[in-house]
């Protein structure tokens, strides 16, 4: 017997070989469903199709799956195909926005869990005069400009963290100067490790695509 639920809406789900990774929102961690993929399927849009009962009663239980779907469903992943040449030299004006920008944004980050860093979109929020045209419409070569004045920027900033803070730090900074950006997050098995980065459509922000084509997403914010 077959069931279709849906993800919960604080998981999501990523099948590799095998295996499906659970990344669970509230409880801020991944878990490893061992070849799960045999009678689990899940979707880009959060669903999941199961072909076991028993183990469907497994994923209800556990708090993985749900019965009906939310009321609105999830956005396809956008697959990374390319990533931005950074000039050498910014403006100087820009890297000391760069810098105050970033250092606003990790005073932001401090003591917030994954799911408030999440939650929290600044561009939502911006007047619509200092947002960009629309998704992807930022002249390329100006996004990377802001890119470069944050790579210099980045040495004078405290309490540098790992990819989530750095991730989160640039995307508060372009959301504040009209850029927004997807927030898409990776995994790999065996060994496991996990890796974010952000995106705009099929453009990598501030990352290399050759690292992060290594990781399979598994949630995009």
């Amino acid at each position: 017997m077959t069931s279709d639920l849906w993800c919960a809406p604080h998981v999501h789900l990523a099948t590799i070989d095998e295996d499906v990774i659970v990344l669970d929102l509230l409880e801020d961690q991944y878990d490893c469903l061992v070849d799960a993929a045999v009678w689990l399927t899940a979707k880009d849009d959060g669903g999941i199709h199961v072909r076991d009962q028993a183990a469907a009663d497994a994923l209800l239980e556990a708090g993985i799956a749900i019965h009906d779907p939310p009321p609105s469903l999830r956005r396809p992943r956008v697959p990374p195909k390319r990533d931005l040449s950074i000039p050498a030299n910014p403006p100087r004006v820009e890297i000391l926005r760069a810098l105050v920008g970033l250092a606003v944004a990790t005073a932001v980050f401090q003591k917030k869990s994954l799911l408030e860093l999440i939650q929290l979109n600044p561009f939502v929020s911006l007047p619509d005069s200092r947002k960009s045209t629309g998704r992807g419409a930022f002249p390329e070569d100006e996004i990377a400009v802001l890119l470069t004045a944050t790579r210099h920027a980045r040495p004078w900033v405290p309490f540098e963290g790992e990819c989530l803070q750095r991730a989160f730090q640039l995307r508060y900074y372009l959301a504040h100067r009209g850029i927004s950006t997807d927030w898409v997050f990776g995994v790999r098995t065996w060994p496991f490790s996990a890796h974010c980065w952000l995106q705009v459509d099929d453009v990598v922000i501030g990352d290399r695509l050759e690292r992060v084509a290594r990781y399979t997403p598994i949630m995009m914010g």
